[in-house]
């Protein structure tokens, strides 16, 4: 049976209740064949092409080779962590779609061993970022009855290429011929758009380059960077500083049970400990140098790259991240009712907004969509190259301060921003300034919305005008916010709030309306179901 298990790499983007994107990078049916040099596409510039550039009869043809041949997971050379991070969720992708299963399973996210030796002076998590890996359970897997259901014949990772500040993206996977290294293949979105593999089996002497009919990958990595799904506490069904011990770790056995117990020990015997919390922190600083670049190379990362034409969205693709959403990322109720759901963040920044605690004793909502990190760190890029002012960017946001995603209002005006899109870089905030300059009194609410968003635009505002403005907009928004979190008070208006929640849910299903998506199971809040 065809071992093509359609979650692979999107475990990097693992998240609270069903981490794995679902999109394999297994090549399916492809286009022509043509071979192709092995060191011009199959290998980035990249701790993975540091080892096996030049030395393909070492590629893993398992999890344990590729632990000792790059010093990861159990073989990191950390007594404090051995940076397994696991998760364990009722459900499985081994079919490629996200399905309940009858018994929790767990999936791990590895990262690269951070020793504090190799670093960029100024990224002290460079090691654990620079490589990652995912692993994954399948009710399916040879010894799944016996306790040991993860999935440890294939070797699935993204490097940092130091090159162009980018992720590439590896699969290892045993060879036909089982004394033979594994086979190598490369993963990558091209400047035209298409997603192309590069396959070197031991078999043949040349690799193979092929241009995927499916996205691969890019079904669930829809930018190519990391993800992971519940970035922030309570970080479900982690083991965290919320959920110390797998709930499963009795009934685990063999290889699982051993890579499980890395996170953290069954009895707490060897003291070490790889938690969500430090997960998240290796993510957060993964996406924003994947985004802004590696400090000792200028003009790498993505936002550089889609610039100079090297990746396929451009700069009108990057504003879809300002003005719409392209990943999206969930938050769960643990102390209190996710911010997001009475008011976009980033419209009342700096305002005193304190998210509200659940009300009683109800969970509300569980994994609900809100803005993703990527996006929100591709906007923060787009400031710091000085394409985007912080102001323009405020004034986008204010279009919808209700939504920080699924805004068809805010969305709606990024059509005729890219059609007039200026050429130089340097012109484009000025072109969205005069846009919504030109559409002020029907893109924003009568009163002092209005009035910030219209100072917030102008070119000569003082810093007074700028700040009498933003005081007696967020003055009237907290009078606004009070008022709707008191809803959680009552049951009407708990009910008003569950059709909101759901809601989102329903558009995260449009948004990602695909076989192959990197959404975990999203409980719908009415049914239950």
């Amino acid at each position: 049976m065809r071992r093509g298990f359609k979650s692979l790499l999107a475990a990097i983007g693992l998240a609270a209740t069903a981490a794995l994107g679902s999109a394999s990078c297994e090549d399916a049916g492809t286009s022509d064949e043509e071979d192709v040099a092995e060191t011009k596409n199959l290998f980035g510039e990249d701790r993975v092409a540091d080892v096996l550039k030049g030395h393909l009869d070492k590629v893993p043809r398992s999890w344990a080779e590729f632990e000792a041949l790059f010093g990861m997971g159990r073989k990191c050379a950390r007594t404090d962590s051995k940076e397994v991070f696991v998760v364990e969720e009722s459900s499985s992708r081994a079919t490629g779609m996200q399905e309940m299963t009858d018994q929790l399973l767990p999936r791990a996210v590895v990262t690269g061993c951070n020793t504090g030796t190799g670093n960029p002076d100024d990224e002290p998590s460079y090691r654990s970022y620079s490589l990652m890996a995912a692993l994954f359970s399948s009710p399916d897997a040879a010894n799944a009855a016996k306790g040991d259901p993860m999935v440890l014949d294939r070797v699935e990772v993204i490097a940092l290429d130091r090159k162009t500040g980018l992720y590439n993206f590896y699969v290892m996977t045993p060879s036909a011929d089982p004394k033979k290294p594994g086979t190598l293949q490369r993963v990558q979105l091209r400047p035209d758009g298409k997603v192309y593999t590069y396959t070197k089996d031991p078999a043949k002497t040349k690799t193979v380059t092929k241009v995927s009919e499916d996205r691969l990958c890019n079904n669930c990595h829809v930018n190519m960077g990391p993800l992971m799904n519940e970035m922030h506490e309570p970080w479900t069904n982690w083991v965290s500083t919320h959920k110390t011990l797998p709930e499963t770790a009795d009934t685990l056995s063999g290889e699982t049970a051993s890579i499980v117990s890395e996170a953290i020990a069954y009895d707490g015997s060897h003291g070490r400990s790889s938690l969500a919390n430090d997960l998240e922190k290796t993510m957060t600083a993964a996406i924003r140098v994947w985004n802004e670049g590696i400090s000792t190379a200028p003009n790498t990362g993505f936002i550089s790259e889609n610039m100079s034409g090297d990746q396929p969205e451009g700069l009108g693709g990057l504003l879809k991240s300002v003005f719409c959403q392209t990943e999206l990322q969930y938050a769960s109720s643990f102390s209190v009712v996710p911010i997001e759901l009475f008011v976009d963040p980033g419209a009342v920044a700096g305002g005193a907004f304190q998210a509200p605690p659940p009300y009683g004793t109800e969970i509300f909502p569980i994994l609900m969509p809100i803005r993703s990190e990527m996006d929100k760190r591709i906007e923060t890029a787009l400031i710091k190259k000085k394409i985007l002012k912080q102001s323009t960017v405020i004034a986008i946001r204010l279009i919808d301060d209700r939504n920080d995603i699924f805004s068809s209002k805010r969305c709606a005006v990024l059509d005729p921003v890219i059609a007039g899109l200026p050429t130089d870089s340097t012109a484009i905030d000025g072109w969205i300034r005069t846009t919504l300059r030109g559409q002020s009194a029907t893109l924003y609410k009568v009163g002092t919305t209005k009035t910030y968003a219209d100072t917030l635009l102008k070119d000569a505002a003082t810093t007074d005008e700028t700040k009498t403005a933003r005081t007696k907009y967020l003055a009237d928004a907290s009078t606004a916010y009070q008022t709707d979190i008191a809803k959680l008070k009552t049951i009407k208006g708990r009910d008003e709030l569950k059709t909101r929640s759901q809601s989102r849910k329903d558009n995260a299903r449009k948004m990602f309306d695909r076989d192959a998506n990197p959404m975990p199971i999203l409980v719908d809040e009415k049914k239950g179901t």
